[in-house]
Order: C-alpha cells, then sequence, then structure tokens
C-alpha cells in the first residue's frame, strides 16, 4: 500500500495468503513447540502475515491522532464495566481511588460490576465521598452506576434478591450469573460435571425464575445482561426479555471465549436491538483469535458503531489502570481505522442512551 492510499481495514482483511506464500514462510518461520500440527501451523501462520499486512499498511497509510484526539475523546466518556477492589480477591485498587481517576479524566459516568454481591449497594456512599473529594478539587464528579450479578452469592436466579436491590440509588445492572454459569466451569475450569448455574430448561425455554426477574427488569426499566453463556442460549433469553417489554438489553465482551458469538451473530443482535459490549480487556489483553484489536476495529466496521458501548473491564492486578487502558483503547481503534466520529458514539453517545441518560 502506498503513503497517499487510505486505511480501509475491511480491504485488508479480505486478502487471502496463497499456498505459495504459505509454501515460502513455512521454509523459514520456526514453532517452539513440536506437538502442533500442520494444519494449526498454517492457520496460524495466515493469521500472523494477515496481521504483518495490517501493520505495515496502517504505517505506510500515515495514519496518524494526537493526543488532543484522545483527550477529547475521553471528556465525558462513559465506561460501562468497571472492576474495583470488593471482592475477595486482589484487584488493581479500590472503587475510590479508581472513581477519583474516571473524574480526573473528565469521564461523565462509570458502571462498577462485581462479582459476588450487589455493586449498587454501595453507589451511594461511594458517590457521597467522591463528591466532597471532587468539590475540593473543583472537578465535577464522574455519575457512579451499578447492579447485581446473578452468581451463587445472591441466590443464582433470585427475583427477591433484585427486588431488594431495586431502592439503591444508580441502580440500573442485572448481569446473568458469569463464573458460576455451567458453561463458565465447563470452559474455564475444565468441570465436565454440569453442575453450574443454567439460564433455560431441559426443553430450551427460559426458567420460570428468570423470566420473573426479566418483569422485573422490564417493569423498571433496567438493563438485563448476559453472563457466560453462548450464543444459542443467551439469545433466547434476549427474545424473551424483548417478549416480555424489556427495552435495555446488553451482550458482554461477545468476542470472548466462555460467550463467543460470531460477526454474524453480532448482527443479529443489533437488529433485535441488542447493545454489544467492546471490550477493552478483550481487545487489548486477549490478542487470540477472533478477539484483539484488529478483530474490534472489524466488529465495528462491519456490525456498526451505533449497536456498541464501551465496557473497559478493567481492575485486574496484571493489567493496566482503568484509565490507563481507556485511553490505550482509544488509540489502537484510531489506528486501526476506527474514526472519531464512531469512536463519540461507542465511549460516549450510545452508553449514554443506554444508561438512560439521554431522552
Amino acid at each position: 500500500m502506498d503513503a497517499h492510499e487510505s486505511f480501509d481495514l475491511k480491504k485488508l482483511m479480505s486478502i487471502e495468503v496463497s499456498k505459495e506464500r504459505l509454501d515460502r514462510i513455512r521454509d523459514v518461520v520456526y514453532f517452539d513447540r513440536g506437538d502442533i500440527s500442520d494444519e494449526v501451523k498454517d492457520f496460524l501462520l495466515k493469521e500472523q502475515v494477515r496481521f504483518v499486512n495490517i501493520q505495515y499498511a496502517r504505517f505506510l497509510a500515515g495514519v496518524k491522532f494526537t493526543k488532543d484526539d484522545v483527550d477529547e475523546l475521553m471528556k465525558n466518556s462513559i465506561d460501562i464495566h468497571a472492576h474495583g477492589g470488593s471482592e475477595p480477591f486482589d484487584r488493581i485498587c479500590l472503587e475510590d481511588e479508581m472513581l477519583q481517576e474516571y473524574t480526573k479524566a473528565g469521564c461523565k459516568a462509570v458502571v462498577i460490576k462485581t462479582w459476588y454481591t450487589p455493586s449498587a449497594s454501595r453507589n451511594a456512599l461511594l458517590q457521597k465521598q467522591l463528591n466532597t473529594w471532587a468539590k475540593q478539587q473543583e472537578l465535577n464528579p464522574v455519575q457512579i452506576f451499578g447492579g447485581i450479578t446473578l452468581n451463587q452469592s445472591v441466590g443464582g436466579l433470585n427475583p427477591n434478591a433484585v427486588l431488594r436491590c431495586l431502592k439503591y440509588p444508580g441502580m440500573k445492572y442485572v448481569w446473568l450469573p458469569m463464573v458460576d454459569s455451567y458453561h463458565h466451569r465447563k470452559l474455564v475450569y475444565d468441570d465436565t460435571s454440569g453442575s453450574g448455574l443454567r439460564i433455560l430448561n431441559e426443553k430450551g425455554k427460559v426458567l420460570p425464575e428468570l423470566q420473573e426477574i426479566l418483569r422485573i427488569v422490564a417493569d423498571n426499566d433496567l438493563i438485563i445482561a448476559s453472563g457466560h453463556y453462548p450464543y444459542a442460549e443467551t439469545s433466547v433469553v434476549f427474545e424473551e426479555a424483548k417478549r416480555l417489554g424489556v427495552k435495555r438489553m446488553e451482550a458482554v465482551h461477545p468476542a470472548h471465549i466462555h460467550s463467543k458469538t460470531t460477526i454474524e451473530q453480532m448482527k443479529v443482535y443489533a437488529k433485535e436491538g441488542v447493545s454489544m459490549m467492546l471490550s477493552g480487556l478483550g481487545t487489548l489483553c486477549f490478542p487470540l483469535h477472533e478477539t484483539g484489536p484488529v478483530y474490534a476495529a472489524q466488529m465495528i466496521s462491519e456490525v456498526g458503531a451505533d449497536h456498541f458501548v464501551f465496557g473497559s473491564d478493567f481492575g485486574q492486578i496484571h493489567n493496566p489502570s482503568h484509565i490507563v487502558g481507556m485511553r490505550w483503547m482509544i488509540q489502537m481503534m484510531l489506528t486501526y481505522g476506527v474514526s472519531k466520529n464512531d469512536l463519540t458514539k461507542i465511549f460516549k453517545v450510545n452508553p449514554a442512551k443506554h444508561l438512560g441518560l439521554h431522552s
């Protein structure tokens, strides 16, 4: 690609690696592991060559952005999926420190996601503390939202637990089970016992207790967000949610292995009015097939920016801090051809509508 040519990610993604080129590369590239089949080696080499094509095309196309561009996109941005330290394991920081960083960065709102207790139960205290600190610093405090994750610790698919959270300020989300999902246990922990929480019965229908939860979500204009289940099951839940009057639905990190959704399936979600979370964690820290920055840019290009909301998913002690990760995410998306206009939708406009902050 010449320097004067535009950066067309879709065109680059369609480039095929010929057998002749693969043969030439195979002779000069070696693998540390000897237990990889020739078929897998060929696939890995093809993916690597495609990635190199995109890397060099990006440089030659002269893709440019500045710190001011990133600052502008950070201003009034929203993170709809952030992890803080209120968990029974280590996180990179507690929520108070995290929220101060969001405030200093000029963010508009953040949704705190916890695994085992309702994050919404701490909203009032955290917002009060943050408002006092922000006033002293002469800054506008970020708005805090939360919800409840239906893992075993809250009784699983427990309608009463959801009802008890309704009066918490900033209560917006009901997340389906994740680490306690039978599907998560099977994929991540190699648990073949079948234990764990299910969302459908043996006939493939939504369980009655989940139907009751969906009615609560509909009646209170909350967001029902997917957990760690396959598309075939999550899509059934969204169909039922829509039938029961739920207006806000979200597929959480749809490219992750425990909730893997193809781009064609994402297009179906888009038609059904399901918002999809563009994951900072998945894009920046899981650079494997069908995750990583190139795939994230491809998702936006093919499905459309109108259907994505940004969620950093950061908070892990071995990954970047939330704000560093957000800035890095913006830089990578600009690098791979996502426009500032599309990023404005994903980081600001869409999540604001998703949370009901816009009429």
